[in-house]
């Protein structure tokens, strides 16, 4: 590209995305898209003509001829152009959320696993799913996320801390995709901080309540991991000379898979928030977020509310804490918009301008 025609190239880039995002909510024709966006009706086929040179946009209405005149025709995503795929594992479950570059949700199932499962058992698992997707939609698979439950580590090669909450925290499923398949890799309760974050302005942090405990942290809208991945992990923050899984393993709270259910009688909150809370002021009451939104499948309002008395009473400014709206699918949600991040960045990057 020459200095000469990189200036118009940039803009009917632009251009381009603009109509590409428009088209991401429904199918439109040229005119809706140049009333709405604001532009020509020139630039706006001129946009639509680019996008379906490379792949990208179809007509999905053909004019035909009626007694009122021509049927404008109307244009859409194209489907076939690839898709985005999350794995999700848990404790309990592998989730394999597959959705198109929309982010329209095209397959999104859950495999049960059990206190046996081993991580081999799951890599095989998400290998099938992989391989029967593709075979399924019968397209590229474009960007990919993984979603742990267990700590990633980002040091010279990001890879999962195995937890002793489930045997199969360690399955290596960032390594089970192509090698031209770009993978982004993080932990559980991270995907959830970004799916929250879309929903709110400034800063919040994510608190997960389920096998084990988790923390994420968005900072003026942007994920903070820390320099190793390693922000958030609750478990190892200390109360005098022992550690939040140590307190809570000796109150009999902690063992393996089984935290969500002890929380299921009201009889062991006591016990839960008294040592959670000190922990969760000390961190609230440093970064200083402007809410504090707890995921998990023991939540509820009523544990919500306990959980804010406890922490509240604790701090000198109170911090609004509520349930996830996203609930189970949190991190699948969180995941898949990871995914999409990374093919649109590829597609713009690699984008011809026709």
């Amino acid at each position: 590209m020459t200095d000469s025609t990189a200036g118009p190239r940039a803009l009917a880039t632009l251009t381009d995305i603009r109509v590409f995002d428009y088209l991401c909510a429904a199918p439109a024709t040229r005119t809706q898209i140049s009333a709405d966006l604001g532009i020509s009706k020139p630039t706006a086929s001129q946009a639509i003509s680019r996008l379906e040179e490379n792949g990208l946009a179809v007509a999905v209405e053909r004019p035909s001829e009626t007694k009122r005149g021509r049927t404008p025709e109307r244009y859409a995503l194209r489907a076939e152009f690839g898709h985005l795929m999350a794995l999700c594992l848990q404790a309990e479950s592998l989730q394999v959320r597959v959705s198109d570059l929309a982010g329209n949700i095209l397959i999104d199932q859950f495999h049960d696993l059990t206190e046996h499962s081993t991580a081999a058992e799951v890599e095989v698992m998400a290998a099938a799913e992989i391989t029967r997707v593709g075979a399924e939609l019968g397209s590229p698979l474009l960007a990919a996320a993984v979603s742990q439950a267990a700590p990633v580590l980002r040091d010279e090669a990001e890879h999962v801390v195995p937890t002793v909450i489930f045997p199969a925290s360690g399955a290596n499923l960032a390594g089970l995709f192509a090698e031209d398949v770009p993978v982004v890799l993080d932990n559980d309760v991270n995907w959830m901080a970004v799916a929250e974050a879309e929903n709110h302005d400034g800063s919040l942090m994510m608190l997960y309540i389920g096998s084990g405990l988790g923390a994420g942290l968005v900072i003026d809208g942007k994920l903070h991991r820390g320099r190793h991945g390693m922000a958030g992990e609750l478990e190892n923050q200390l109360l005098g000379e022992k550690n939040l899984r140590e307190v809570l393993g000796e109150a009999g709270m902690f063992q393996t898979r089984v935290l969500w259910e002890k929380l299921e009688q009201r009889s062991n909150w006591p016990k839960f928030f008294g040592p959670l809370s000190q922990v969760m002021a000390n961190v609230v009451g440093f970064v200083d977020p402007q809410q504090l939104v707890v995921a998990g499948p023991a939540v509820s309002e009523e544990l919500c509310q306990a959980l804010a008395d406890e922490v509240n009473n604790r701090l000198v400014v109170p911090v609004q804490v509520h349930a996830s709206v996203f609930g189970a699918h949190a991190a699948a949600h969180g995941a898949i918009a990871g995914a999409r991040e990374i093919a649109l960045g590829n597609l713009w990057e690699n984008y011809r301008e026709r």
